[in-house]
């Protein structure tokens, strides 16, 4: 098995192969810290403490399921048992962030030449918000299986316990932010009157977004702009696109795993 081989050249410590291993999973820890936690410097820092936990625990692997599998199952395990977010103590229930909708409302439209770029960071800051509401098990169950596309037998893998037991978080998941969206979001029900470019206004005044430092729309490849997509639950997940990092974690683990200690800990 090929990551077998791979962690096995790490483990003999040849820097290349583990420098190799880091960067084939950076990326997916980090769009799962991302949507997870919500603030994508936490997402940033968890991404770190998660990497670090691959490589002092290489040994660990054994290669029964995929690496990526295996390294879900580490960062899941990680950001479940993290102490309660900022966010997680703001947004304790879906009725919180409905009245929040509802409460913070400014009187006049946004129209500057940004607007389009701004809506997209409310509608992203948005969407991730409301994933805060879920209990941590349902809100991972979502993540992996409705918007990474894991299926519940590798789902089940990484969370524990059976794929029905997945497959029943991630429909809880799912009725309970379909039923959010339909009473509230005006994308996903045109009947509601939310817009995201209604809230911009909002969101500059309380100081959710910062024009200057965009907290996801100058760091997502949108998979596709269209609104159509917006129509459904997938839609609204999917539209996020891939979030990307911007530090390079490989250049701070560097000096840890650029020497035989790490592996050598094992």
């Amino acid at each position: 098995m090929e990551d077998q081989k791979l962690v096995q050249r790490c483990l003999e410590g040849d820097k290349q192969s583990l420098e190799k291993l880091i960067a084939s999973v950076q990326g997916l820890i980090f769009n799962l810290s991302v949507r997870f936690l919500y603030n994508k410097m936490d997402a940033e820092d968890a991404t770190q403490e998660i990497l670090l936990k691959l490589v002092t625990n290489l040994s660990k692997y054994d290669g029964r399921s995929k690496f990526t599998t295996w390294a879900y199952r580490v960062a899941t395990n990680y950001l479940i048992s993290q102490k309660q977010t900022k966010i997680e103590g703001v947004l304790t229930s879906f009725d919180v962030y409905a009245a929040d909708l509802q409460y913070f409302k400014m009187p006049t439209d946004y129209n500057l030449p940004d607007k389009a770029l701004l809506e997209k960071e409310v509608k992203t800051s948005c969407t991730l918000a409301m994933l805060q509401c879920l209990n941590r098990e349902q809100r991972t169950a979502f993540i992996l299986g409705s918007t990474l596309k894991i299926n519940s037998k590798v789902g089940a893998e990484i969370m524990g316990g059976t794929p029905e037991n997945f497959r029943k978080r991630l429909e809880q998941a799912r009725s309970v932010l379909g039923s959010f969206l339909n009473s509230n979001c005006g994308v996903y029900n045109p009947k509601n009157s939310c817009r995201c470019s209604k809230r911009i206004n909002t969101a500059l005044a309380c100081g959710r977004i910062d024009k200057a430092n965009l907290s996801f729309t100058t760091h997502v490849d949108l998979y596709n702009d269209e609104m159509e997509e917006l129509s459904s639950l997938s839609g609204i997940y999917h539209n996020h696109g891939t979030f990307q990092s911007t530090g390079d974690l490989i250049a701070h683990l560097h000096q840890m795993i650029s020497t035989k200690k790490i592996l050598s800990d094992n």
